[in-house]
């Protein structure tokens, strides 16, 4: 029995003996513990879900004493009340250990000063990545969520060297940047990390231009399930993200949950090493590509090449089911609009309507404006070309669409009706 499958089976375990629920999922598959003897065994075991976490809500999912809880945090809760994960004081070591593997793998040393944008609060990345870096010897720049400005003028004035951020938040900044004349590629930025959105490859080439070529702009996969970001990262060869060996991953058919051998399919993650709050064959609605080709960096781990979307990133409209991240895609290949959009679904007549308001790169004058016209019917050709079905697209003014605090929402359903 390899050390990896033991730890996994005194994680089983502890689950068993301390998680109703899940003790009584395994009873209704008649299992026990005892009938898990290797990896190959691990399907025999029941799926968990979101809703599954949710029971006896807050703290119905922990496995250990309130008392031995050192910290909690909170997933974001925009689809209903938020998740809340507890940590102990092994726990919070092990996210250290995985947070210095992180940084490693994106190419940071000790010898980096590293801003933070991201919150320091329920949010699991923040303090993930604070706790980390400072344990591996990095000087931080904790900005948090202060205002563009204040960011700007700790990254202007300290010369951070890594910037660990959203990927809208870094096209942000830079717009901003360049409204107080502050050249980017003049900064000692060489690494962007990026998480809490999905990188599409039209993003990271919109930052590279932004920013400069020679920055390394990768990004790194996780959830508070998890206890935060770390699940999977991506090195400087850009490549896709290496799963974490501290985890245990399968591929399975998103429909029947059913393990698949093909190269696509949801990403099924198992915590190994999780003390309060682990989770076993946890489906996590990821849809990712994943290849086990050999990466110039050495590591063998194998890779998520590419993120089809989520089952709640998947959009239903008129019958066709189309992923928030290949309308970005689309929109980021036209060289006017900025990174900044808005997906609108309707009904009218019992149909479905969708719009697609996406900002303009300049002012719109009244000299463009017959010019953008038709711009926008080429754009809504191409769309119903590419998708199948029509969608209204409205090019608005630079600065239109104001970004949304916390984790970006691009879609507004107004739908009565769900399709």
């Amino acid at each position: 029995m390899d050390k990896k499958f033991k730890s996994f089976k005194l994680e089983l375990e502890r689950i068993y003996k301390s998680n109703k629920i899940y003790r009584e999922k395994m009873k209704r598959q008649k299992i026990t513990p005892d009938d898990i003897n290797s990896w190959k065994d691990i399907k025999k075991l029941p799926i968990t879900t979101k809703q599954d976490l949710l029971k006896d809500y807050p703290n119905g999912w922990s496995c250990v004493p309130t008392s031995e809880i050192k910290m909690y945090h909170a997933s974001s809760g925009t689809t209903g009340k938020p998740l809340i994960v507890g940590l102990t004081e092994n726990d919070l070591q092990f996210r250290k250990k995985v947070m210095i593997e992180d940084a490693k793998e994106a190419g940071i040393t000790p010898d980096d000063t590293i801003q933070i944008c991201y919150g320091f609060g329920m949010f699991t990345g923040g303090f993930s990545f604070y706790e980390g870096v400072r344990d591996y010897g990095c000087k931080i720049i904790p900005t948090g969520t202060m205002s563009t400005e204040m960011q700007l003028l700790y990254m202007n004035n300290l010369k951070p060297t890594v910037l660990i951020t959203s990927p809208s938040h870094v096209m942000h900044l830079y717009e901003k940047a360049k409204e107080e004349n502050i050249d980017v590629k003049k900064l000692p930025i060489r690494i962007i990390r990026v998480g809490s959105e999905l990188l599409t490859e039209s993003m990271r080439k919109k930052i590279k231009e932004a920013w400069g070529e020679n920055v390394s702009v990768t990004q790194d996969y996780g959830m508070t399930e998890t206890l935060g970001p770390g699940l999977g990262m991506e090195c400087k060869f850009e490549n896709g993200m290496h799963l974490n060996p501290n985890y245990y991953f399968e591929l399975v058919d998103p429909v029947t949950k059913k393990p698949t051998k093909k190269k696509v399919g949801e990403l099924v993650v198992t915590t190994i090493y999780n003390e309060c709050f682990p989770i076993i064959r946890y489906a996590t609605s990821d849809l990712v590509e994943i290849s086990k080709e050999s990466c110039p960096c050495g590591c063998s781990s194998p890779r998520i090449t590419r993120f089809l979307g989520r089952s709640d990133d998947m959009l239903k409209v008129k019958g066709v089911k189309i992923f928030v991240s290949q309308i970005e895609d689309f929109l980021f290949k036209h060289p006017y609009f900025t990174h900044q959009y808005e997906i609108v679904i309707s009904k009218e007549d019992y149909k479905d309507i969708l719009t697609i308001n996406v900002e303009y790169k300049d002012r719109i004058t009244p000299e463009i404006k017959q010019n953008i016209y038709n711009y926008t019917e080429n754009v809504e050709e191409e769309f119903k070309s590419k998708f199948g079905i029509k969608s209204k697209i409205n090019i608005v003014n630079n600065k239109t669409i104001k970004p949304s605090p916390g984790k970006v929402v691009h879609v507004r359903d107004l739908r009565k009706i769900k399709v």
